[in-house]
């Protein structure tokens, strides 16, 4: 909780070099999340560890950086974290999906997409894990 007794809000880190992509995601978001956007990935190491955003959404064609060996570096930093990282690609092709899981990215959506669709990936990825012990999860029944 903050002083004001409010719930901390979660924080999302936009990394895309179109300025029309992250006014779009930064307006589409700022209701619900802190939002931090960024044209490049070259600072997005230091602003992961500094900020610790809950949540990273990246373009996987920003220009002059490897998006896929910055999401393992993300990934690395944030480990005990857990940040989900939510790719976002105009491919749409099985390799892209594949290298997608090697650097160990959460999710991705093709562009274009529908800001529906995206809201509703990233509540998905922020939503809290069931604990093991919550319900709907009952142990298995051991009676013969």
């Amino acid at each position: 909780m903050t002083p004001e007794g409010k719930e901390p809000r979660q924080s999302v880190l936009i990394v895309d070099d179109d300025s029309i992509i992250r006014a779009l995601l930064h307006t589409a978001l700022q209701r619900h999340f802190d939002v931090l956007c960024m044209p490049n990935g070259r600072e997005v190491p230091g602003l992961v560890a500094h900020h610790k955003p809950d949540l990273v959404i990246l373009d996987i064609n920003v220009p002059g950086t490897d998006s896929y060996a910055l999401c393992s570096g993300v990934r690395q930093q944030a480990r005990q974290q857990h940040t989900p990282i939510l790719f976002m690609t105009v491919c749409h092709d099985n390799e892209v999906f594949f290298s997608i899981l090697k650097s160990e990215g959460n999710s991705y959506i093709k562009k274009p997409f529908e800001l529906p669709k995206l809201l509703s990936l990233v509540r998905g990825l922020l939503a809290p894990l069931p604990s093991a012990s919550g319900p709907g999860l009952d142990a298995p029944d051991q009676r013969g």
